[in-house]
C-alpha cells in the first residue's frame, strides 16, 4: 500500500472506531436507564449472565470489575434488592457463594437485547463474505485484547488528586 492510501484507511478506521464506540456508550446508557441500574451493575450483570455455566462468584466480580470486596457486596445487594441476581452457597464447597441471575434478569435481557443481537448478526452475515467475517473477527479479538491491556494499565494508575 502506498504511505496515502495507509494514512487515508488509518483516518477512516478511527473514524469508524470513534463512531462505533459512541453508539456502543449510547446504547449502553438506554440499557442502564431501562434495566433500572448504574453501569458497574449492568457490567455485572452481563458477566454473571454469559458465565451462567461458571460458578461466578463475588470475588471474581470484584476482580473483573475492578472493586473491592465491599464494592462488590454493596453492587450484588443492589441487583438482590431488584431481583436480577441470587446468592447462594456453593453445591459443593459450603464455604463458597455463588451468584446467579434470575429469571427476570434474563427474561428483562432476552426480551431487550437478543432481538438486536440476532438484527446484527443476520445484517453482518449478509453483508460480508467469510474470508471477510473471518477479519472482522479477528481485528476486534485483537482490539479486544487491546482494550484488556488498556485497562489493567489504568488500574495500576493511582487516580489524580483533586484540586
Amino acid at each position: 500500500m502506498r504511505p496515502t492510501t495507509t494514512a487515508r484507511i488509518s483516518v477512516e478506521l478511527k473514524r469508524a472506531l470513534e463512531f462505533y464506540h459512541g453508539t456502543v456508550e449510547d446504547l449502553i446508557r438506554e440499557l442502564i436507564r431501562v434495566l433500572g441500574v448504574n453501569e458497574t451493575d449492568r457490567r455485572a450483570l452481563e458477566i454473571v449472565l454469559l458465565e451462567e455455566e461458571k460458578a461466578t462468584t463475588p470475588g471474581m466480580l470484584a476482580e473483573r470489575l475492578g472493586l473491592t470486596a465491599a464494592g462488590a457486596t454493596i453492587m450484588l445487594n443492589r441487583l438482590e434488592k431488584q431481583g436480577y441476581i441470587a446468592r447462594s452457597l456453593h453445591p459443593t464447597d459450603r464455604r463458597r457463594v455463588i451468584v446467579m441471575a434470575t429469571e427476570l434478569a434474563a427474561h428483562r435481557v432476552q426480551e431487550l437485547v437478543v432481538p438486536m443481537i440476532v438484527e446484527s448478526y443476520k445484517m453482518l452475515l449478509s453483508s460480508y463474505d467469510s474470508a471477510e467475517l473471518d477479519i472482522i473477527a479477528d481485528f476486534l479479538t485483537r482490539a479486544g485484547e487491546l482494550q484488556k491491556i488498556h485497562r489493567q494499565r489504568l488500574r495500576d494508575v493511582d487516580p489524580y488528586s483533586k484540586p
